[in-house]
């Protein structure tokens, strides 16, 4: 144990020597590249981070909930049209702690049609879903209703009204244009040709747009005019609950069957965004190939400075082993001259990224196509980037101070 402690305190000694007596511009250049790669690495993650996670709180605040609930099957293993006895299952739902609110949906296939000359000549029409909603209801579960681009939200009592997401629109910067209505604008009037054959006329009285594309392709009425449509009362086609988000679904989804919702399917909002799983896949594939471009980067900057400092130490490596000192005490001067670079990097990156970008991304966050982006940190992947780093200058000091430890006496004096 003491010839250990004593190899470590001369290895010590040595990485010491060369810090002070080493060039100071190559020892600032190297841990400003170590510390610039480290910042890359959680910055451009923490963008991609806060992405997803605006993705997964549009999905909760404006289109699905935390929590969905649909018609089971019936005992011949049919799916049934609609949720039966709402108002008995909302007051079951409501009881259960931690679940901040719930509002029960329907959804119906329709046409949409608009002329907007009132000619006949220029019929602008579009196949689309009209759900209802009940606004007091909605406005607990979701946010749609701070995010009216124009007009007013619904009120409970609306009858030969309707609200259209922006993408249904097609105006106000609609991406998704040519599937839209080309143009309505508030005050407009649309008819709508339900499935059912019920025809009706609606005043557009509000726009909205989340900037979740998922969210803007909606079309709403309130509950009592969708139930006067269908001819029905006390149904569904669904039911969107909003939890405290204090425990996960699965515990919820636990609590709602203990509570006597047993017949119905139930399913977490991760069920309902297939549509931008592969983008937020995409993310974490640059997430990794940005790490590992990093930890390069990094690695090599460190092993070529390593590989320059024992090379033109041959001479000085030759006459250390030549007067006793062990090839491991050498090698660990270095590895520890390494891991001082990737240290150094690591806090002043650590410092960087607390102190000045996260504080200017809250205040100036990017314009991303699904709203505002901030950097999020995941603390995963923060620890998984230093511990890389570590290991990687690690692997940078061990491999040429290994070589050059391991020449000749004679060679690496006279060399």
């Amino acid at each position: 144990m003491c010839n250990i402690w004593d190899d470590f305190q001369a290895a010590l000694f040595l990485f010491y020597k060369y810090v002070t007596r080493g060039n100071k511009g190559t020892v600032v250049l190297t841990v400003l590249v170590a510390t610039l790669a480290f910042i890359q690495i959680n910055l451009i993650s923490g963008i991609l981070s806060g992405a997803v996670g605006l993705i997964y709180d549009q999905t909760k605040n404006n289109y699905v909930g935390n929590i969905v609930i649909q018609p089971g099957k019936d005992q011949w293993g049919n799916k049934e049209a609609y949720i039966t006895q709402v108002d008995l299952l909302k007051r079951k739902i409501n009881a259960i702690p931690g679940i901040i609110g719930c509002s029960s949906r329907y959804t119906t296939g329709s046409v949409i049609e608009y002329d907007p000359d009132k000619t006949g000549k220029d019929i602008r029409t579009i196949s689309w879903p009209v759900k209802s909603i009940n606004p007091d209801d909605e406005k607990r579960i979701s946010e749609l209703h701070n995010y009216m681009l124009a007009g007013q939200y619904l009120d409970e009592s609306d009858r030969d009204q309707i609200i259209l997401g922006r993408e249904v629109s097609g105006g106000y910067g609609a991406s998704l244009e040519v599937q839209s209505l080309k143009g309505v604008n508030i005050g407009d009037e649309v008819t709508v040709f339900y499935h059912n054959g019920v025809t009706r006329k609606y005043t557009v009285k509000g726009i909205y747009a989340t900037v979740f594309p998922l969210a803007d392709m909606t079309v709403f009425v309130t509950q009592k005019e969708m139930e006067s449509v269908l001819a029905l009362r006390d149904r569904a086609s669904e039911i969107i609950i909003r939890t405290d988000e204090a425990y996960p679904e699965a515990y919820y989804i636990q609590e709602l069957r203990r509570a006597g919702v047993e017949l119905q399917d139930i399913r977490p909002w991760q069920d309902f965004i297939g549509l931008v799983l592969g983008i937020v896949q995409s993310f974490d594939i640059i997430k990794k190939i940005i790490l590992f471009i990093g930890l390069i980067v990094a690695g090599v900057t460190i092993f070529i400075v390593i590989f320059i400092a024992v090379t033109s130490r041959r001479k000085q490596i030759g006459i250390m082993k030549a007067i006793g000192m062990k090839e491991g005490i050498i090698v660990t001067s270095y590895i520890m001259l390494a891991l001082f670079y990737a240290v150094t990097g690591i806090v002043v990156g650590i410092a960087a990224i607390e102190f000045v970008a996260t504080p200017y991304f809250i205040a100036h966050p990017f314009n991303f196509p699904m709203g505002k982006v901030s950097l999020l940190i995941v603390r995963s992947e923060f620890v998984t980037s230093i511990v890389s780093m570590i290991v990687v200058s690690i692997i940078a000091g061990f491999i040429p101070s290994w070589r050059v430890s391991r020449e000749n006496i004679i060679k690496a004096i006279w060399g």
